[in-house]
């Protein structure tokens, strides 16, 4: 007697795999994405006294602090990243997994998205003095500040680009797991 795959099972099989494909780009570029915030953000706190310059208005501590949270948050976003698509991910909860990643993807929308909507429209002459009106005098596009300024919006942007598929991706393979975040069971039925 030989065992035949059911073809609901079989016609179920290409969607998933397709759908572990997708998540796994995802999960990769947000691996990346967040490794360089580690670095960076490692780096601003060893080199703090460079990278502050002459701000007084934080202290030492605050900035130490500040810095720290988010080089720890990148740290475990990059793990939970590749804990959606490696095999060790799977013995994690899914709660675990998935809330973490969905607080990091909406807190770099809330942070990417505006200033890079504020940069683009600025630097367009839409708004001169901010999305919003309130700047003081129009923006100086020949300043370096406003192009590093444009730059961080951007990488944030770009973060907010690669965490959110991810987050979606990787809900709609736990739905089609059955919540568990392993492997949806395929029958197999005798011919």
């Amino acid at each position: 007697m030989t065992c035949v795959r059911n073809t609901a099972a079989t016609r179920e099989a290409a969607p998933v795999r397709a759908l572990r494909r997708r998540t796994r780009f995802w999960a990769y570029a947000a691996f990346g994405w967040l490794t360089a915030s580690f670095v960076w953000h490692l780096w601003m706190g060893i080199d703090h006294r460079s990278v502050r310059g002459d701000a007084d208005d934080v202290p030492v501590w605050g900035f130490l602090a500040y810095d720290g949270l988010i080089t720890g948050m990148s740290a475990a976003g990059a793990v939970l990243a590749l804990a959606t698509v490696r095999p060790w991910g799977r013995r994690l909860p899914a709660p675990l997994v998935r809330l973490p990643l969905w607080f990091g993807a909406v807190l770099l929308v809330v942070r990417g998205v505006p200033g890079l909507v504020e940069n683009l429209t600025t630097a367009t002459g839409l708004t001169p003095y901010g999305l919003l009106g309130l700047a003081d005098r129009p923006a100086d596009l020949s300043s370096g500040d406003f192009w590093t300024g444009m730059a961080i919006n951007t990488y944030f942007f770009v973060g907010a680009m690669v965490m959110l598929p991810l987050v979606v991706l990787h809900q709609r393979g736990l739905r089609a797991a059955g919540g568990t975040g392993g492997r949806p069971v395929q029958e197999k039925s005798a011919a």
